[in-house]
């Protein structure tokens, strides 16, 4: 049982960093102001819960329980709440300063609610 607990940590924190990975690689690659939005708050919220939950399974199966370390659990729970909380409204705040200062090309939107009319 250890042996499945240590093996799927690891796995979650190798997966958190490759999501990672990707949000750097794409806010390089990618030109656009909407694409590189997409690109920091996605996968970079993804890929930091599952390298804290990856820590935090290593954690419980290797015995930890002491005062400092339900702290720091503490701690990581935290982060992933502030992380999701905040990510996506960072996100729609951007876009709409993008959307206000004419940062997004309107032709390469598939849709575009701010010319649709609101009821």
């Amino acid at each position: 049982m250890m042996l499945f607990v240590d093996i799927l940590s690891i796995t979650l924190i190798l997966g958190g960093g490759f999501f990672c990975l990707a949000t750097a690689i794409g806010l390089v690659r990618f030109r656009g102001t909407i694409d590189r939005m997409h690109a920091s708050t996605k996968p970079q919220t993804l890929g930091l819960t599952m390298t804290i939950l990856g820590a935090v399974l290593h954690i419980f199966a290797n015995g930890g329980g002491g005062v400092t370390v339900n702290g720091d659990l503490g701690m990581m729970v935290l982060i992933v709440l502030f992380a999701l909380t905040t990510s996506p409204i960072v996100g729609n705040r951007l876009g709409h300063v993008a959307q206000k200062e004419g940062l997004i090309d309107r032709d390469a939107l598939s849709r575009d609610d701010e010319s649709e009319p609101r009821f």
